[in-house]
């Protein structure tokens, strides 16, 4: 052999270098290569670490401690539906990584062996070849392949070999030239990627506060049954008094039979609501992936009444430069934008250069070497297929204008309307309050009375019943409250998930100046 055989095993290493390079798992960097500089923190590293996690479902667990973090925590490391999620996004993952492997160097081979015997002779031969390609960024695209084979006869130990490589390149001239036009799936599958990730970051989002929100009912659910057994005690103390009364004559007898009646109503509406709380229990835990026989202890943990620090126009200016799917609808006119471009060019007539080189290696000399090249040419007959390629794309494009308009309307009514519910619930939450209060100085004042023998018991079971309700109430507008402010944070684009699943509220001043730095 002269140098095909080298050049065989040469490109043979060279490409298994190559492709053992560019092969891997779902990690860190491709999310360096995909994630733009200016996404939001919650499309960031954080997104890559918390993929990476292998989860599995629990089958037995130690008893835990319900709290504000660590239910986020539990959720983020066993919930089935954002395990769901999170595979969804591993899935768009192996779709990049795919298209990647047919953009990059491809490497094939294959490998022979045939035994043949007659009465005269009997002969072997084996094969090998080898091929490597690679799309190049101008939009064509390189070929290197190599054979060798190998034929041995009866008892002749040399025998025969020979080898050939082979090289060719083809580069279009019209349809398909550049690296927009040649490379359009690979820059697609990245911006899909791209958008698939911001969806899982929502989704993760999503699911925390879907989280908080049963965690923050389960601890109201928990108030009410104290509140229950309260009024129970109350309902009890009542019945013993009006007895106590009756059996002085300062008492009629129907206060009797209602204090009574009023007591077994009050009993039956503890266990009503202590069932329910224990179904709740059940149904929380099964939500965050953990085995429903779990012994849990539920901490006192009602949502803090925290005020929202941005202003209504501040907070629409935040979500419409930091709202991931409105990134997403603004991209996605960019990708129709260059669809529409690349139709228009692809209505060109087809023309391609190529070049081609073959070198044989054999017992004869290399006279079959051979060298060639030429230019093909489309004869345009029919280009509607073109054309209609074309009006489909431009019609892609004005869909995805109108789709980013909408999408920018629909954040401007999101915030306004998130903007509004917070209010409403902080009204609610004041009225609340206040009821509360009333109703306190409503029961002491009718008890009193009662003691007095000035009232009949109607009116303190009437303000017992009502004190309950507003205990009640309040606990429910303070809990809708968080939930809204929660919502309002995510809308706005303020909010942010650890690796383990805690909220991260940002501050939009503190980002504002940390962008200012690194600017300067």
């Amino acid at each position: 052999m002269k140098y095909p055989g080298l050049f065989l095993f040469m490109a043979l290493g060279v490409a298994l270098v190559v492709t053992g390079c560019t092969t891997g798992q779902l990690d860190r960097a491709i999310l360096q290569r995909v994630v733009q500089d200016d996404e939001p923190a919650g499309v960031s590293e954080i997104a890559a670490n918390e993929v990476a996690l292998q989860r599995k479902p629990l089958a037995t667990m130690d008893p835990v401690d319900l709290n504000e973090q660590s239910v986020l925590r539990l959720a983020q490391a066993h919930s089935r539906k954002l395990q769901d999620q999170r595979d969804q996004l591993v899935r768009a993952g192996l779709t990049l990584f795919g298209t990647e492997r047919d953009f990059g160097p491809r490497l094939s081979g294959t490998a022979g062996y045939v035994f043949s015997s007659t009465d005269d002779e009997d002969r072997e031969t084996a094969s090998v070849q080898v091929g490597l390609s690679q799309k190049l960024p101008t939009g064509g695209e390189v070929e290197m392949t190599g054979d060798w084979t190998g034929d041995q006869t009866g008892g002749d130990a040399g025998g025969d070999a020979s080898s050939r490589a082979r090289f060719r390149i083809d580069q279009p001239l019209t349809k398909g030239a550049g690296y927009r036009s040649g490379w359009e799936a690979f820059t697609q599958a990245r911006r899909d990627f791209r958008y698939a990730l911001r969806t899982f970051s929502l989704d993760r989002q999503d699911a925390a506060i879907s989280t908080m929100r049963s965690y923050y009912n389960l601890v109201q659910q928990k108030s009410v049954v104290e509140n229950t057994r309260q009024n129970l005690a109350q309902f009890e103390f009542l019945r013993k008094r009006s007895e106590a009364l009756f059996k002085v004559d300062r008492a009629p007898a129907i206060d009797v039979l209602r204090s009574q009646q009023q007591e077994l109503t009050a009993l039956n509406r503890l266990t009503e609501v202590q069932e329910g709380f224990t179904i709740a229990v059940g149904r929380f835990l099964a939500d965050l992936g953990i085995p429903i026989e779990t012994e849990v202890e539920l901490m006192e943990g009602r949502p803090e009444l925290r005020e929202v620090t941005v202003s209504e126009p501040e907070a629409l200016e935040l979500a419409l430069d930091r709202r991931l799917d409105l990134m997403t609808a603004r991209d996605r006119v960019e990708d129709a934008e260059r669809k529409l471009s690349i139709a228009r060019q692809d209505r060109i007539p087809e023309l391609n250069v190529y070049a081609e080189g073959t070198l044989q290696d054999g017992d004869e000399d290399a006279s079959k070497d051979a060298y060639t090249g030429g230019v093909s040419l489309e004869l345009p007959l029919d280009l509607r297929p073109e054309r209609d390629a074309v009006k489909e794309a431009a019609l892609a494009l004005e869909s995805a204008r109108r789709a980013y308009e909408q999408q920018i309307d629909q954040v401007r009514l999101d915030v306004r309307e998130a903007f509004s519910r917070l209010r409403t619930q902080r009204i609610a939450v004041d009225i609340q309050l206040k009821n509360i209060d009333i109703a306190e100085r409503r029961t002491r004042n009718a008890m009193l009375q009662f003691r007095n023998g000035t009232l009949s018991n109607r009116d303190v079971i009437e303000a017992e019943n009502e004190l309950l309700s507003a205990r009640n109430a309040w606990g429910q507008a303070l809990v809708d409250y968080e939930i809204q402010r929660l919502g309002l944070l995510r809308n706005v684009g303020l909010m942010d998930l650890a690796v383990d699943g805690t909220m991260i509220e940002l501050n939009p001043e503190e980002e504002q100046n940390d962008g200012m730095a690194q600017d300067q």
